[in-house]
């Protein structure tokens, strides 16, 4: 079997995982947050500390990796998901479960950052779209069984079953990618790790978060939000700058020289705005206003899922023959309109409605993410694909960490922060009428701000340019 097979097997194991994992807490934020007696802030930093833990996380392992290669790290990352899925099963109290989650974004950061780059090393970039393309597909059937399967087990077992499920599945990937992969990059072991870029970076995102995090809970912490907010700016320009003037770069600038790997980061960016978030809105809508339990929930974004894993492989190898610049901007205008439909459905709109929006946005996602991915990584010089990679991730993760803090923000502008608080904790024994109407109006202003966001997006999808499909199929082909 050629190895790129092998490599696709063994990625999709953590796909699957990573899939499973992302929709199941989502889905299950409303029953973990009773059960639990959390309030908003930390069921929100349950989410967000798993992708906060992966983000800073992805520059300093794509580093790595290109240092010292990316088998062993990948295979490490498969543990300590593994160990962190167990650890969050145990948790007594909203604090241990987002400390146990940033363990498994640990892992995960691991996981994410090499994936793609394990594939474009073993695949000819001839064929990189198809390929990124079912890895997709993997990672889609994940979310399907986390959003299906982890609705019923959260029914049938209770919310802890939806984190050590996680770990049989670990186990078994973990012995295949130590058993299966085989390092083919060329590590460059001679150049040193950028400490202080890493450190910018972090404060920087750390302080962003803060932020918006106070700035959600209480007016009287506004002040203190601007003032991490500044802080956060600050940091972000001297990670800029000690990335300009380092020897050996956490984050390679030159690799933004390239126009179609700056465009295709740009468009990342703000997809990642827009739909980061997405997800977490509808759930709490079918599940705090509708009333649906977790399973009901999860079924109803069942066309979401089948439409991307439908769209998403055709449209990798339409962007393998034709470019991926009319792909990624149709699917962000796709995404666009699907989120201002959905934005109009009522608190009482029949399921046929919120199928169709939900299908829609499947259909954008699609077009849009493995074309994305292609040609971010078509662009990048072979020793750097682990950068590329983890760059790619990094801004996708940072707009999706955004996003939610992004979207509390808007919920309580119609609905105080306190009442929706109680409402998603189960600790409000009656909710009127108004205070669904409330929620709903924050859930309707955020949709329309992620959709006015996936149409900005459209503008530098659709600067890119042409990109040659044939570059570097020449330096593969020695491989197969």
């Amino acid at each position: 079997m050629e190895y790129k097979w092998v490599v696709l097997t063994v990625t999709a194991v953590g796909m699957l995982m990573s899939g499973i994992n992302l929709r199941v807490v989502i889905i299950g934020l409303p029953t973990i947050a009773t059960s639990l007696e959390a309030d908003l802030e930390t069921m929100l930093w349950v989410t967000q500390a798993y992708q906060f833990i992966v983000t800073i996380g992805l520059l300093v392992v794509g580093r790595i990796t290109d240092m010292f290669g990316r088998v062993r790290v990948y295979n490490l990352g498969f543990a300590i998901f593994t160990v962190g899925s167990a650890l969050s099963s145990l948790s007594q109290n909203g604090e241990e479960l987002i400390i146990f989650r940033l363990v498994q974004g640990t892992g995960a950061a691991m996981l994410v950052a090499n994936s793609i780059a394990l594939i474009t090393d073993a695949t000819p970039l001839t064929q990189l779209g198809f390929a990124i393309g079912l890895n997709q597909i993997v990672f889609r059937v994940g979310s399907v069984v986390g959003l299906t399967l982890g609705g019923a087990l959260i029914e049938l077992a209770g919310w802890r079953s939806i984190f050590y499920m996680n770990v049989p599945i670990g186990i078994f990937g973990t012995l295949w990618a130590y058993i299966r992969l085989r390092e083919v990059s060329h590590p460059v072991t001679r150049e040193k790790f950028d400490l202080w870029g890493f450190l910018s970076f972090t404060i920087a995102l750390t302080a962003l978060l803060l932020s918006a995090t106070l700035g959600t809970i209480d007016p009287s912490y506004f002040p203190l939000a601007v003032a991490l907010a500044a802080m956060s700016a600050v940091s972000f320009g001297l990670f800029l700058l000690q990335e300009r003037r380092a020897a050996d770069p956490i984050l390679d600038l030159g690799l933004f020289s390239d126009r179609l790997f700056a465009a295709g980061n740009v468009s990342l960016l703000l997809m990642a705005l827009s739909m980061g978030a997405v997800t977490l809105i509808a759930s709490l809508y079918l599940q705090v206003v509708r009333g649906y339990d977790p399973l009901q929930a999860g079924l109803m974004f069942i066309p979401m899922e089948v439409t991307f894993a439908t769209v998403g492989p055709l449209s990798g190898i339409l962007s393998d023959r034709y470019g991926s610049r009319g792909l990624t901007t149709l699917g962000l205008g796709v995404l666009a309109g699907s989120l201002f439909l959905f934005s109009g459905v009522s608190a009482t709109a029949p399921y046929w409605e919120i199928g169709i929006a939900l299908a829609l946005v499947g259909v954008g996602l699609g077009l849009f993410a493995a074309p994305n991915m292609s040609s971010i990584m078509r662009s990048a010089p072979a020793e750097r694909r682990g950068v590329a990679s983890a760059v790619r991730s990094t801004i996708f993760n940072s707009g999706a960490v955004i996003s939610i803090s992004l979207v509390a923000a808007i919920l309580v502008t119609e609905l105080p922060y306190a009442t929706a608080s109680a409402m998603l904790s189960g600790r409000l024994a009656t909710v009127t009428a108004a205070e669904k109407l409330g929620f709903l109006d924050g859930i309707r202003n955020a949709l329309m701000v992620s959709g006015v966001l996936s149409l900005i997006g459209m503008i530098p999808s659709a600067l890119t340019g042409s990109e040659s499909t044939s570059t570097g199929s020449a330096e593969t082909a020695a491989k197969h």
